[in-house]
């Protein structure tokens, strides 16, 4: 597979130019030897970039959310690596990988100022709620209401009053009696 590839490529446009001659998955072999091989961190993470890109195309979630946060390791700046994780948590999320988004979130608020705590659980939570409404349009209600349910642990009390009626609608409409019940007595 490694006859025909240029690993000698130091440039943007080099990589470019022979990942444009590739299938799919020579790019991520050939991308993923460059990484390993590469000093440069300009040329990994623009690798990593293109790696993400791919796996984002193939659906692959979690492999797209490894490179992205391998970005946010060899981010430079404050905003740059605030804006990786923000990017890992879309993937995740979109990849149902909740538990790993709200880990990454930790690690995000850990390195963040109070003020900025405030507006990343914020957008942490529209991205949650953007991922429930997305699903619920597509008649999956069963994973809406997964989301729903950990906004409701994670919200402020508007999030979580939304979350709830949220959740009694989507517990009637999957014949879910006992928890609508619950819910509707704790109210």
């Amino acid at each position: 597979m490694s006859l025909n590839m240029n690993f000698s490529a130091n440039t943007k446009e080099t990589i470019n130019d022979e990942l444009s001659r590739l299938s799919d998955f020579s790019k991520i072999y050939y991308l993923e030897r460059l990484i390993h091989e590469k000093k440069d961190i300009a040329v990994k993470r623009f690798c990593h970039n293109k790696l993400a890109i791919i796996y984002l195309d193939k659906g692959m979630y979690s492999k797209a959310a490894e490179n992205v946060e391998a970005m946010a390791r060899m981010a430079t700046s404050y905003d740059e690596k605030i804006k990786a994780f923000i990017n890992e948590i879309k993937l995740l999320v979109r990849g149902a990988d909740y538990q790993k988004a709200e880990a990454i979130l930790e690690k995000v608020l850990s390195i963040s100022s109070p003020l900025r705590k405030i507006e990343l659980r914020k957008e942490f939570i529209r991205i949650y709620k953007d991922m429930a409404g997305e699903l619920e349009r597509d008649m999956k209600r069963g994973s809406s209401l997964q989301i729903y349910e950990r906004i409701l642990k994670l919200g402020d009390e508007i999030d979580k009053r939304e979350a709830r009626e949220r959740l009694l609608i989507l517990y009637l409409a999957l014949g879910k009696m006992q928890e609508y019940n619950r819910m509707k007595g704790s109210g």
